[in-house]
């Protein structure tokens, strides 16, 4: 049997915006599953040799109640364009989500320090597993399925969460600094991005977006709530 300890109550995810998911993740909600945090980066030689690990638990736990959440810190300055990122996971055959933790706010909130690390979370959010670095994948495995057998009570008596507004652009858009169709471009998001609303006024809605904060229309945007 692997070594399950209690690292305390997990810090909730503070990323925004998200690949291969459809809604941005957050703890709160995923309570009765198990969930592994993966913090990585799409270059790092230790990441690439770790992800198909963690790829395969995935696809062969997600069905048990496994969530896989890969959370991605840059350690260089091209790693927090969106375009290389989602070129770089896709590349490395990543499916599961990806959270983007650009300016580091979850990567500091679990103290990290290295690329890359594993945590488990068990089904009432504590985190009772870490592993640093590569290796030790049985150990890893053994883990999840420990944690996976664990039985759920599930409460009735949590407070109810503040409801999340997100948008997922239908196409391409321009992001602008203010909520004006003159006003300067900051970027642009795709579809394949998802974005938590921090604002909304008058056909726009103010997102996170690569470091900043930017604007989008919401003539373009499917808006759903969480």
């Amino acid at each position: 049997m692997p070594e399950l300890s209690n690292f305390g109550a997990a810090h909730e995810l503070e990323s925004v915006s998200f690949f291969n998911s459809d809604q941005p993740l957050r703890l709160e909600h995923l309570r009765g599953q198990v969930v592994l945090i993966e913090f990585f980066t799409y270059t790092c030689i230790n990441c690439i040799r770790t992800i198909p690990f963690v790829q395969q638990w995935h696809e062969t736990y997600a069905a048990d109640g496994l969530q896989v959440i890969g959370v991605q810190y840059p350690e260089f300055a091209f790693e927090h364009d969106f375009d290389n990122i989602q070129v770089g996971t896709s590349e490395l055959g990543i499916t599961y989500p990806v959270a983007i933790d650009n300016l580091g706010t979850t990567w500091r909130a679990y103290n990290q320090r290295y690329w890359p690390t594993i945590y488990l979370i068990d089904k009432t959010g504590t985190i009772r597993y870490r592993r640093i670095g590569e290796g030790a994948y049985d150990v890893t495995e053994a883990a999840i399925r420990a944690l996976l057998a664990e039985p759920y009570l599930e409460t009735t008596d949590e407070p109810t969460a503040d409801t999340i507004v997100y948008v997922t652009p239908t196409t391409e858009l321009n992001v602008r600094a203010q909520p004006d169709e003159t006003s300067a471009r900051l970027g642009s998001v795709t579809s394949s991005m998802t974005f938590i609303v921090l604002e909304e006024r008058e056909g726009w809605a103010q997102i996170e977006y690569d470091d900043s904060i930017g604007w989008v229309s919401t003539d373009y945007v499917n808006r759903s709530e969480l």
